[in-house]
């Protein structure tokens, strides 16, 4: 049986990595054999391969190189549509950053009008909490609690700047401390 052979001479690394997702389409988990010159889309082709979960080993051939990708102990399967819950929205600044801060504070309301209904919570912390000083903002985080998201504040956040929680939940920091450090939250 041969083996799959992709030669990649003059590509873009781009251009190699949509001819190799057609191949690996056409053919999932056989073996393949990539060909090339440019280490540049070798270290690119052999990190997609390694995310794709598949092994590579690198065979050097005077200046070109080839990719040996070991073929998996059985076909994978194609990847099921991603439906993911919302996960819950730590906000940190009362405004994006770095440039113009009347702007940045304006983008970030206007982002957080859009979260998504499903959203089980947005916190407030660290220089977030200076939007309970604006009129504004505190009638989109109104807004958002009508739409079923709850509104946490930190206690610490709130403790620093001296400010009460404007009737909003005040929340322990190592809730969402715990979660920031393992990726469960998303952070605005």
């Amino acid at each position: 049986m041969d083996i799959l052979t992709l030669e990649l001479l003059d590509v873009t690394v781009f251009q190699a990595l949509l001819e190799l997702k057609g191949m690996l389409a056409e053919h999932p988990g056989e073996a393949l054999r990539i060909r090339g010159a440019d280490d540049l889309l070798r270290v690119n082709v052999a990190g997609f391969l390694e995310k794709q979960g598949r092994t590579v080993r690198l065979v050097r051939q005077g200046g070109r190189w080839e990719l040996q990708v070991v073929p998996a102990a059985r076909p994978l399967p194609a990847p099921a549509p991603v439906t993911k819950a919302a996960r819950p929205v730590l906000l940190l600044r009362s405004a994006f950053a770095p440039g113009d801060r009347a702007l940045g504070r304006r983008l970030l309301l206007e982002t957080l009008a859009h979260l998504e209904s499903g959203t089980p919570w947005l916190c407030l912390a660290h220089q977030a909490v200076e939007l309970l000083d604006d009129p504004g903002a505190v009638a989109i985080l109104e807004g958002l609690r009508v739409r079923g998201i709850s509104i946490h504040l930190s206690v610490s956040s709130l403790a620093h700047g001296g400010q009460d929680g404007a009737g909003f939940d005040l929340v322990p920091d190592e809730g969402w401390q715990k979660l920031l450090a393992q990726g469960g939250v998303t952070v605005l």
